[in-house]
């Protein structure tokens, strides 16, 4: 693959969107410890030959020195990506044997265990910005890339897999791929007037009583757990019909955010919340394959953030008719371009900074929870190496606050739902209970 590099060969400037994700790590890494992390997880068919999947990660990571970067200031105080001249080889892999735990093998939830512990280990330092774990049980077994949303958004990270896995076969990848990116130190009333409408945006949200948030366990070094909920094509093809039906064509993703806001409404409502709203961000990426190949590093997704009155999270039409107006008003007013042109105007100021006057409109809060929605994996293979895939997921940890978040995935086969939260906050009665509600909501029972 043909490499574009930055302007300077050490250096990539951080785009808005870039700096918005470092502001969330920032964030999540001073609440529970460890930044702001994901992972992407390839269920296979069979046994994965372990020496053979390290050796060949350390050499493919050996080509790709922006992943041993860390993030520095210019004399302009744009702030960059710092390349360094080599990567290195060495690579962290776990290895983990699950043992039968049951007649039928190891459970699920055995596997989910394993895969949790590895999301909520930090990296080693600095310059780290992703790790592999192999889970074998039974028949089966898991490759697990945890990420740095730093270096990787969701489907950049399983475009990096695809790389890997044509590099390993030994055939042509697609196309050229680039790191580079100007300081984006001009225009400076274009990012001023973004700010203003960003402002303007944020202030219509805002309400006299801060939105319902769920409250975080104490404790600086909490873990995040996870519950995933998988639809085969037939049940995803099933969903889709349903959201074309009760909110048009290609309205999926504002027909599971009001699916999600319904669900979550009922764990408020059964903890006793009566005052405030739902603030919820939204992040979406609905990028064509060949995008996503042209921009493998970094973060290329677009925010939105949506309000929704408690009154309406009972009443599903109406709530999915605001949601619907919502989108419509924030793609007309092009407010995610807008978020991105007024955080490259912040980008000179501290993150401590930017972290408390995201507080300032919501009384002190963030969100209710977030909500993210991306659209078909960019991993073309149906195998990884020479094992089947069954299905590709993520493990998100959210940021902090909130601290819970549902993710909406699609793989070849699949639709995941994935929910994430910090340990503690909530029951395993309430998890189960979102579950059952999106599925009630979806169409799905």
């Amino acid at each position: 693959m043909k490499i574009s590099l930055p302007y300077s060969k050490n250096k990539r400037y951080l785009t808005g969107i870039d700096w918005i994700i470092h502001v969330l790590n920032y964030m999540t890494l001073k609440e529970t410890g460890t930044g702001f992390m994901s992972q992407v997880i390839l269920e296979l068919h069979g046994k994965v030959d372990a020496l053979q999947i390290e050796s060949s990660l350390s050499a493919f990571m050996k080509k790709y020195p922006v992943l041993n970067g860390h993030t520095s200031r210019d004399f302009n105080l744009a702030p960059y990506w710092k390349i360094p001249a080599a990567g290195t080889g060495k690579i962290s892999f776990e290895i983990i044997h699950l043992t039968n735990s049951h007649k039928e093998g190891a459970s699920f939830d055995d596997v989910l265990t394993s895969l949790e512990k590895g999301i909520n280990r930090p990296f080693r330092n600095r310059k780290e910005h992703v790790a592999f774990h192999l889970i074998t049980k039974g028949g089966k077994s898991y490759v697990a890339m945890t990420f740095d949303h730093l270096v990787f958004d969701a489907r950049n990270a399983e475009a990096f897999l695809n790389i890997f896995q044509k590099d390993w076969e030994g055939g042509e990848d697609s196309g050229n791929m680039t790191i580079t990116e100007p300081a984006h130190l001009s225009m400076w009333m274009d990012k001023f007037k973004a700010g203003q409408r960003v402002n303007r945006a944020f202030l219509q949200i805002a309400d006299r009583v801060p939105p319902r948030v769920l409250p975080l366990p104490p404790g600086k070094k909490i873990g995040f757990k996870f519950k995933i909920l998988s639809f085969s094509r037939e049940a995803a093809e099933a969903i889709t019909e349903n959201a074309f039906n009760k909110a048009g064509y290609l309205m999926l993703m504002p027909y599971a955010l009001s699916a999600s806001v319904s669900a979550l409404h009922e764990i408020f409502a059964g903890r006793g919340f009566a005052s405030g709203n739902y603030v919820i961000p939204v992040s979406i990426d609905t990028r064509k394959k060949e995008e996503v190949m042209r921009q493998v590093f970094f973060n290329n997704v677009s925010f939105f953030i949506f309000k929704v009155g408690a009154d309406l999270a009972v009443r599903f039409p109406e709530l999915l008719k605001s949601v619907k107006e919502q989108m419509y008003n924030q793609v007309k007013a092009d407010l995610p371009g807008d978020i991105c042109k007024a955080s490259l105007l912040m980008r000179i100021a501290p993150l401590p900074l930017l972290g408390s006057l995201l507080k300032i409109y919501l009384k002190g809060q963030i969100a209710s929870f977030s909500f993210s929605y991306v659209g078909e994996t960019s991993y073309e293979s149906s195998c990884f190496m020479d094992n089947k895939i069954i299905n590709i997921f993520h493990m998100p940890r959210v940021p902090v606050p909130p601290g819970i978040g549902i993710f909406f995935q699609q793989s070849k086969e699949n639709l995941n739902i994935i929910l994430s939260y910090i340990d503690g906050m909530l029951t395993d009665e309430e998890s189960g209970k979102i579950f059952d509600l999106l599925k009630s909501r979806l169409g799905v029972e």
